[in-house]
């Protein structure tokens, strides 16, 4: 890899690519998802993934590559389909943004520019049953001395909390992505490009979905919490 090379890496698993421009110095100008424009170690661009290497066959002098890429750190316009990390590599290399990852969208072949979010939510050993699979401590609470019965809801109070946690990044990170297509399809519609707005219509949608199970999730889990709480006993 050498100095102002578009260098790019995979992200969730390859289903989709992350891009940016090497400075030179062990540093990466990339467009952080979904964020801002920022200078890091080339280790951190990676994350543990094998960079590669976009070829041109006609690109710009480096010099040019290096004081594009450095004249937009700290830019927070981030578009998935307009403006994305890839579009920004190229614009550095070739004066002109593009972003093969969006014109394989448009075409309903591959994710991109965001996280792709849904994975089954990892909750904690006690939520495997009933209501977030505390029933059974909840059921011992009843019967036990207060000391016992405390020590058991203190447990379902800890894991509940911990999903309640996760169900709650959960819902925020949905709802950002939700937005961010939805941003863009209209974006796209101002542009008359129907083909870009459905795309990312296409990726919003299973996201709403998702979000709706989500907000449920954490609904039950609030009305649980408060539940467990008005069962303590005093002390």
């Amino acid at each position: 890899m050498a100095q102002g090379d578009h260098l790019f890496v995979n992200r969730q698993g390859g289903v989709y690519t992350h891009h940016g421009i090497d400075i030179g110095d062990g540093s990466i100008v990339h467009y952080l998802e979904g964020d801002t424009i920022v200078r890091t170690p080339v280790d951190q661009f990676r994350r543990g993934q094998p960079l590669r290497l976009r070829q041109y066959a006609v690109a710009d002098p480096i010099d040019w590559t290096i004081e594009r890429a450095l004249s937009r750190v700290g830019e927070q316009s981030y578009n998935v389909l307009f403006n994305n990390c890839e579009h920004f590599a190229s614009w550095c290399k070739t004066g002109k943004a593009s972003s093969r990852q969006v014109e394989q969208a448009a075409l309903g072949a591959v994710a991109v520019g965001g996280l792709v979010l849904g994975a089954p939510l990892a909750l904690p050993a006690l939520a495997i049953a009933g209501g977030f699979g505390i029933s059974a401590l909840l059921d011992q609470a009843r019967t036990a001395d207060p000391r016992t019965a405390r020590q058991l809801l203190g447990d379902a109070l800890g894991s509940l909390r911990h999903s309640e946690a996760q169900l709650r990044q959960q819902v925020d990170a949905l709802q950002r992505e939700a937005d961010s297509w939805q941003q863009a399809a209209n974006l796209a519609l101002q542009r008359q490009r129907e083909d870009l707005a459905r795309a990312a219509l296409e990726k919003r949608y299973p996201l709403k979905q998702q979000l709706t199970q989500r907000r449920r999730q954490l609904e039950d889990a609030q009305l649980l919490l408060a539940r467990i709480e008005a069962m303590l006993p005093p002390g």
